[in-house]
């Protein structure tokens, strides 16, 4: 009965550390990095857009599909994305590429008034990412995410948002790319979870080894 609670709680503390230490991990983050975007990886809008919700563009061959919330205008190429002519408030949009191929992502804009801005990028995690206090009528960004180096994430979809009454004058500089950052160092209480585990795994060995020895006596 010892031996099999002795086992149950190495087994579950060792489970612990290892939930809590993916837990702390996010394979996508944040990122205002301003040192890969190049004519490469700048989006081009397949044609000139009038009063539309949404729209293609490409990044070098890849298709990326593209929705708003509110009716906008586009030019062409690497284009600037601006409210219609029709009366409606432009307060979300949406990148949608074809493939999963990119690990970076970035943009630039305006806001009509004081608000925030949300970047909610589809990862295996579901990550959310807050960008607040942006300046009334001035350019913010570029804002956006990267994936981490070594964890083979991608970045399946992006979308840019604002809520009422905020809403932007413009959405620019779009950029996909294969842009990654350094894997952060696990925080100490993760490293003490995991030491933990282990503890629990050596103790149990110590003692079927000394029971072992009892019975052998």
């Amino acid at each position: 009965m010892i031996n099999l609670r002795t086992t149950a709680f190495a087994i579950s503390v060792s489970a612990a550390a290892a939930m809590f230490s993916a837990s702390a991990q996010a394979d996508i983050v944040s990122s205002t990095s301003t040192s890969w975007q190049t004519s490469a990886t700048s989006w081009n809008v397949d044609v000139a857009n009038n009063n539309v919700s949404s729209f293609t563009a490409h990044v070098g061959s890849e298709l990326i599909n593209v929705s708003a919330v509110g009716i906008v205008d586009t030019g062409s190429g690497n284009a600037t994305v601006t409210p219609g002519t029709r009366d409606t408030l432009f307060t979300s949009i949406t990148f949608d590429p074809t493939n999963n191929v990119f690990t970076s992502f970035s943009f630039q804009g305006q806001l009509a008034i004081l608000g925030d801005i949300k970047v909610v990028v589809d990862d295996n995690f579901g990550n959310v990412f807050t960008f607040t206090n942006v300046p009334k009528n001035s350019l913010f960004g570029p804002f956006g995410a990267a994936a981490v180096a070594g964890t083979g994430q991608y970045i399946n979809k992006v979308t840019v948002f604002t809520e009422l009454p905020e809403n932007f004058n413009s959405i620019k500089d779009i950029d996909f790319g294969f842009y990654t950052v350094a894997g952060a160092v696990p925080e100490p209480s993760t490293w003490a979870m995991m030491l933990l585990g282990f503890f629990g795994v050596g103790f149990l060995a110590y003692r079927r080894k000394n029971q072992g020895h009892a019975r052998l006596a």
